[in-house]
């Protein structure tokens, strides 16, 4: 079973304004809508729903106005992606103070838009924490 989709699109019509409150000083939002590169999704679609789930991709365009996870505004334009996964009540889907937001946001991919230097390392085994534990600073 999935859901009624008049309930579909109440979720759908809480992403944007959460998005945008969310980044509200960081942000001065551009544009917004539900991408997937290319896959032809329709803004109005989401990518997923179930009985309880709704899933969908966003992009927010926007300029980088103020501080975000501590770089300094750079003005610089470019691409937030991320799904929202929404949870909903089963017993009272229509009523959204039951609902659960869940969050995918591509920082890294932000940060390297805004010329921030990102890096990554594969994880440490135990033994090679222990060595590295030891000899911090």
């Amino acid at each position: 079973m999935t859901l009624d989709p008049a309930i579909v699109t109440q979720v759908l019509d809480t992403i944007e304004p959460d998005i945008r409150e969310g980044f509200k000083g960081s942000f001065r939002p551009i544009s917004f809508g539900r991408d997937l590169h290319g896959a032809g999704l329709a803004d109005e679609k989401s990518f997923a729903t179930s009985d309880v789930l709704v899933v969908a991709p966003w992009v927010l365009r926007a300029q980088h106005v103020g501080d975000f996870l501590g770089v300094p505004a750079t003005y610089v334009e470019f691409e937030l992606r991320g799904a929202t996964f929404v949870q909903v009540a089963a017993d009272d889907p229509g009523n959204s103070d039951k609902w659960a937001y869940f969050r995918y946001i591509d920082y890294v991919g932000a940060l390297q838009q805004l010329g921030v230097t990102t890096t990554t390392r594969p994880a440490l085994t135990a033994a090679e924490y222990a060595v590295w534990s030891e000899n911090r600073p």
